[in-house]
Order: C-alpha cells, then structure tokens, then sequence
C-alpha cells in the first residue's frame, strides 16, 4: 500500500513503514541477492514512495543493517547469554558446548519464525561467504565470547591454527544452516538429532583440523 499524503505521520506510521521496507528488503535480498537489489525495488515491493528508503534509512547499507539487526540483535544476546554461562564454569569449556552455544540461537530463531529467520539467514549466509565484514560490530559481543571459549577449550593450540580453524568452522556451520532446509530447525526430536548432529559434525571437523597443529612450547625451568 503506498505511503498516504496529506496528514502528518506520527511514531506508529514510521515504525510500520520501516518494517514494511525492512520485510521487503529482506525477501529481495533472500531471493535476489543483496547486490542485484537497488532501493527503487525495494520501495516498489514494499508500495511506498520512491523516496521512502532514502527518507527512513538513508542509504542502503543503513537498511541492510537494519534488516541484519532486527532479527540479529535476540540471535547475539542468546550467543552471548549461552556462552556467559559457560565462562562461569571453572572447568575447561568442551567444543561441544561452545558450538551448541552458537547452533542453537539460529534454531530457536527458526522455531519461532520458519519463513522470516530462514530468509534473514539466507542473507547472513550471502554476506558471510562474500566476506562482508557487515555483520561484524553487532555481534561482536558474542565473537569475542566465543573466542574466549575456543581459546580455553584448547589452551596448547597456536593462536594463529586456532584462529583459522574456528573461523573456518563458524563460517561452514552459517552457510551450512543457510543453506539447509527449515525442517532441520523446526520443533520436534527428529529436528533436534539433526541439529545435534550438525554440532557434532562441525566439532569433529574442528578436533580434526587442529589436531594437524603443533602444540604450543611451554617454556621449561632449568634444574638449579
């Protein structure tokens, strides 16, 4: 429906209008690719004036923050609330959990909104395999959480492997959920065994590949 002129928009107008550009945005770029979509289509499939987007957002990238965050923001704070929890525990964190910490957020988004968080994945997916480093300040929070995490999991692994290593692995486990169908996410206990079983694949292949590098030399005291 396209924006009504000639009475002045209160909060309630402009939140609307926002999400409406925002679930448009999001289909476009879920089915299109964020590249190939320009803000005209993304005015014209929501019904707005052609300078809603410029109005509201300012820019594209200002909207595609937008789309990123408004799903993103319970997605990090679910992250961060699983990974506090393991960094409360005075026992070494096992890989297990700290990737279950990660997996599961992404699920219950999905359990709550199949088709909504199946195409806001769909673009973390893009931009996660073109490298984008869009995503990066808003969910800093739960990077560094999660670094923590790995870093204790496996204190005599080199920085730099284990830094590989657990980038390589975020990064297969996104495009992985991405690219899967909305069943693996969707409730019930033949759901929760792939879930379960993607985390085990993805730790697997994590204890694999560090197992290929060196341990860390610890500096020895000599015998006086």
């Amino acid at each position: 429906m396209a924006e009504q002129k000639g009475r002045r928009k209160g909060p309630r107008d402009g939140e609307a209008t926002r999400e409406a550009l925002m679930d448009a945005a999001e289909r476009l770029f879920a089915e299109q690719g964020v590249e190939a979509v320009s803000i005209r289509a993304v005015n014209t499939a929501a019904g707005l004036a052609p300078a809603a987007v410029h109005y509201h957002f300012g820019t594209k990238e200002a909207l595609l923050d937008a789309v990123l965050l408004r799903r993103g923001r319970a997605v990090v704070a679910d992250i961060c609330a699983r990974c506090d929890l393991l960094l409360d525990r005075p026992e070494r964190p096992d890989p297990h959990d700290i990737i279950d910490a990660l997996v599961s957020p992404y699920a219950t988004l999905l359990e709550r909104d199949g088709a909504g968080g199946g195409r806001w994945l769909s673009v973390v997916g893009q931009l996660t395999l073109s490298g984008s480093d869009q995503m990066t300040q808003s969910a800093t929070p739960a990077t560094e959480r999660l670094q923590t995490l790995i870093h204790r999991a496996f204190p005599d692994t080199p920085e730099d492997a284990l830094e590989t290593a657990w980038s390589l692995t975020v990064e297969a486990l996104i495009l992985l959920m991405a690219r899967g169908p909305e069943s693996w996410f969707a409730p019930g206990e033949a759901a929760a065994a792939t879930r379960r079983t993607l985390v085990s694949f993805a730790v697997g292949g994590l204890t694999s590949a560090l197992a290929e590098a060196p341990a860390t030399a610890h500096p020895t005291v000599a015998a006086s």
